[in-house]
């Protein structure tokens, strides 16, 4: 990951000359540039930058972001991983100033410790989104909150409420330690080129930064158990740690399904029966 440069924020905001940038969306990198100026400065808003703040920027592909977040004194580290696009917003950015431009892929991405947490914002490639937030997660010790727009369908899971058809394992891990909000729907208009669905902007606030005990091995428990939604919740913890470990729940956990419990009731779960193993 290379960082090419620094370059300051535009005066006025909003940089036209960046989104009339000739360069054909890439397939292979899930790239739809975000076309739409009121839609744009919405997100910013919903950031709420200010001088103080640094902040990371997924993807700022042709810039629509960029300029605005940078006018408002933040400092900005904007990670693109088409090299063209990053060296042409070096170009369009002047070289004295609060934007670095990184060239490279954010899942590997190091993020820097330290006061204040870190803000994240970006229009995430629709086929990395689990991956993204799953960084975002590993990663909460530095970050305050991610502003990201996404396919609305994924945002409805991400947000999904236990005993709901959109709560599942990626919804468990998030809400655990974080507060997750949908804000404003973003129609395929406001892109090129346009994708096939309708997006969403989501609000992401981390509240609780301690590493859990065991993570990993909690991430793949709650991957197991829904990986057997459709039946009782005994059943995946007789496959998992034996018939003898479904004593140990209570009895609404060995009749009910996994996808009715609260992100921290599984949690308990896991835990418990963890103990119960290594007793």
């Amino acid at each position: 990951m290379t960082a090419l440069g620094k370059n300051s924020g535009i005066k006025n905001g909003y940089d036209n000359s960046v989104m009339r940038l000739q360069h054909p969306a890439k397939k292979s990198l899930g790239q739809n540039f975000l076309v739409d100026e009121n839609i744009a400065r919405k997100i910013v808003e919903a950031v709420s930058p200010s001088e103080s703040d640094s902040l990371v920027e997924i993807g700022p592909g042709k810039g629509a972001l960029t300029g605005l977040l940078a006018a408002t004194g933040a400092k900005i580290v904007a990670v693109e991983k088409d090299q063209y696009l990053a060296e042409e917003l070096i170009s369009r950015f002047p070289s004295d100033s609060n934007v670095q431009i990184v060239a490279g892929d954010f899942l590997e991405y190091e993020f820097t410790s330290g006061r204040p947490l870190i803000k994240v914002v970006g229009n995430i490639p629709y086929n990395l989104t689990s991956k993204i937030v799953s960084t975002l997660v590993d990663n909460r010790d530095k970050i305050d909150t991610a502003v990201l727009m996404m396919q609305d369908e994924v945002a409805s899971r991400l947000a999904g409420p236990s005993g709901t058809k959109d709560y599942g394992a990626i919804s468990v891990r998030l809400q655990l330690v974080a507060d997750v909000e949908k804000l404003f729907l973003v129609t395929p208009g406001c892109f090129r080129p346009r994708p096939r669905v309708d997006s969403r902007v989501v609000r992401i606030a981390f509240r609780d930064r301690e590493p859990l005990k065991n993570e990993d091995e909690f991430v793949r428990f709650v991957k197991g158990a829904f990986g057997m939604r459709r039946k009782m919740f005994r059943h995946f913890v007789a496959v998992r740690y034996g018939k003898q470990s479904v004593n140990v729940l209570e009895e609404r956990f060995r009749t009910g399904r996994v996808e009715t419990f609260a992100p921290n009731e599984i949690y308990g779960i896991f835990a418990k029966l963890e103990r119960n193993v290594r007793s």
